[in-house]
């Protein structure tokens, strides 16, 4: 047994030995040749050149390798395609170009020129042909072909006359057809490297692209317009191109006020219209710049923003000039809607009162938090929409009224003539809106000019635009104070009343006293001037409405009515209404039976029977308390009562009537 135990340990010592492979390769079993054939001395030279050779792939760098391809047979083939380049590398290396492509576009022009006909005619239809095509594949799909804007920039810059016409002037519909109604903002840095979907990439695309080419597009109407007629070394084509890059201008505010670049638009049909037009063809320019910038204050009603851009950059052009302008620009500031329903007194500074934590209602944390997401997300919503609040809008408002405020005072302070008539006009319009601290400075500057105004001028002979100033500030000095009666303040203003007074016989005399911009008159053959109708500045009051808000503000909207003043005033309407036209007289004939009905003291002038007075009226002076009106008869109603108009006739009787009942009662 131990024999056998002995052997049985000896044969589990001894290990059983396998063939071993990597012997063998190191060895040099697995080669060309067998072991047994003779081997050749530079044998692992060579074989060390051809493994460190490198493939030869037969496709070019712009090729990749697909999927292999199975056989029938069982034979594996390769398979090479065409490299496709990716839609988020596509976009990238488009945005690259574009940042590249304004500074590179002037460049580019003059080596990809189309070759035109020698023809005009010919050379017309071909630009017009090449921009039909260019402008129909945009309206198929703009945002497939928005790269294609870019040859119509470059024939807009070119030299020929005829093909950068054509082509500026077909970028203004091609704009207005693809600009959304909303702002596009730029996409930020993680926008930019986050990944979309392909339409949303392709719409990111479209938007910023066509951004950068309208801004290179304002660019060339900006320089566009500022060749005017009197321009030095200005060719005809210039001075064309101006005019029409003008209009295009207009119709690119008017359809495009909520996209990008407003305030460039504004600023560029301000500039235009801040000199003054030379010839008819300006004129008209000239005319629809105005009326394209009062739309824009007509229509934003609701908004405010637009009006702000306006205010603001128009404001700033005038100071710039030194108010050096046509008097028109400062009238535009009169279509302001946005002020129409604006109150500066009746804020509400009462802050709501807080719940009590009995009256709260209890909410979990997980409530909480979904409350907090729910109002980022309409936060959110409320940006995108780019929707004006009302507190926006007021916060609008007090800006606007705040510059319009501030350069009417400045410009009364400095008193451009020119200008004085429509900054008057606009402080009547906004004047009950002035802030309490600011009301000093604006009735110092109304009497100093007012009563300036009537003591250079020599025995009363004053122009019309000086009696038009003088019953402007007479108007805006009480709309001044219309707003503040809430204010325990008492300030005399006896030296307006005292300027209307003098002021009423000249009116009288003025040939134009019911004339206004709407009015259609002819040509002075003497004078050579033109009326009106053809003079693009114009004021809004006539100067018959002028004076009749004057006087409704003395004897009606102000404590300002003495017994005195109002028999004064009487006596002097009637000589004046033998002078003023019909209408004029009516209006006036209305005002006293109003007066009549208030004050019983008028009726006694009718009659000296229950009238006692010492003295003789004087009616040369200017002083109402040295005029002795309490000794005056109105025998001037007895001509109105033989007055051609029937309905004169009949006012005047029925003011007598009216007078005799109440001095019998």
């Amino acid at each position: 047994m131990a024999k056998r135990r002995e052997k049985t340990t000896g044969s589990g010592n001894k290990k059983r030995q396998k063939p071993n492979p990597n012997g063998e390769i190191k060895l040099g079993v697995f080669t060309r040749n067998n072991s047994t054939q003779p081997r050749n001395d530079n044998w692992e030279n060579e074989e060390q050149d051809y493994e460190l050779q490198s493939r030869s792939l037969n496709y070019s760098n712009e090729q990749e390798e697909g999927l292999p391809i199975k056989r029938q047979d069982g034979r594996v083939e390769r398979k090479m395609r065409d490299k496709q380049v990716t839609k988020k590398a596509s976009l990238e290396n488009v945005e690259e170009q574009e940042e590249q492509h304004p500074k590179d576009l002037s460049k580019e022009v003059a080596k990809s020129q189309t070759t035109y006909s020698v023809d005009p005619l010919e050379k017309k239809n071909q630009v017009k042909e090449e921009i039909s095509k260019i402008a129909e594949l945009l309206l198929e799909d703009s945002e497939e072909h928005i790269d294609s804007i870019t040859k119509v920039l470059k024939m807009a810059q070119s030299k020929d006359t005829t093909v950068s016409k054509l082509a500026l002037l077909a970028l203004t519909p091609i704009f207005k057809n693809m600009a959304p109604s909303y702002r596009i903002r730029p996409l930020t840095d993680l926008e930019k490297k986050e990944k979309v979907s392909k339409d949303v990439g392709r719409l990111r695309h479209f938007e910023q692209s066509l951004v950068i080419h309208f801004k290179t597009y304002l660019d060339l109407l900006d320089k566009a317009t500022r060749t005017f007629s009197t321009t030095t070394n200005a060719t005809p084509h210039q001075i064309s191109l101006g005019r029409s890059s003008s209009i295009a201008v207009c119709e690119l505010a008017q359809s495009m006020k909520f996209f990008n670049y407003r305030a460039e638009l504004i600023d560029i049909l301000i500039k235009r219209v801040c000199r003054k037009p030379q010839g008819e063809k300006d004129l008209q320019v000239f005319k629809k710049c105005v009326e394209t910038l009062e739309n824009l204050l007509t229509d934003d009603i609701d908004r405010g923003d637009i009006s702000a851009d306006v205010v603001r950059i128009l404001s700033k052009r005038l100071r710039s000039r030194n108010y050096m302008v046509d008097e028109s620009l400062v009238n535009i500031f009169l279509s302001a809607s946005i002020l129409r329903d604006y109150d500066p007194m009746s804020k509400e500074t009462e802050e709501k009162p807080k719940l009590k934590k009995k009256d709260r209602v209890h909410l979990s944390n997980a409530q909480r938090k979904q409350r907090k997401e729910l109002q980022k997300i309409d936060e959110e919503l409320k940006k995108a929409e780019e929707a004006v609040t009302a507190e926006q809008r007021e916060k609008f408002q007090a800006e606007i009224l705040r510059t319009l405020l501030k350069l009417y005072l400045d410009m009364l302070q400095q008193r451009p003539e020119s200008l004085m008539a429509p900054v008057l006009e606009g402080l009547a319009r906004y004047g009950h809106m002035v802030n309490f601290d600011m009301l000093g400075d604006f009735l110092q500057v109304l009497r100093e000019l007012s009563g300036g105004i009537l003591s250079t001028s020599s025995d009363n002979n004053l122009t019309g635009d000086e009696i038009r100033q003088v019953l402007l500030c007479v108007v805006t000095a009480f709309a001044l104070l219309s707003n503040h009666s809430q204010h325990k303040v008492n300030i005399d203003l006896s030296s307006f009343v005292t300027t209307l007074y003098a002021v009423l016989p000249l009116v009288a005399q003025d040939p134009d006293i019911e004339f206004s911009h709407k009015s259609l008159r002819l040509a002075d053959p003497l004078t050579g001037v033109d009326g009106p109708a053809t003079r693009p500045s114009v004021n809004v009051s006539t100067k018959a409405e002028l004076v009749l808000k004057a006087l409704d503000s003395i004897f009606f909207a102000s404590r300002s009515s003495t017994s005195n003043r109002v028999m004064a005033f009487t006596k002097r309407l009637y000589m004046t209404m033998l002078h003023t036209p019909e209408k004029t007289t009516i209006a006036l004939l209305k005002f006293i039976e109003k007066l009549s009905g208030r004050f019983s003291d008028v009726a006694g002038l009718y009659s000296t029977e229950d009238t006692i007075a010492n003295g003789v009226y004087n009616a040369e002076t200017d002083n109402i308390e040295r005029s002795n009106a309490a000794c005056a008869i109105l025998w001037e109603n007895e001509l109105l009562r033989n007055h051609y108009c029937p309905t004169v006739q009949l006012a005047a009787r029925t003011l007598v009537n009216r007078s005799r009942k109440n001095n019998n009662n």
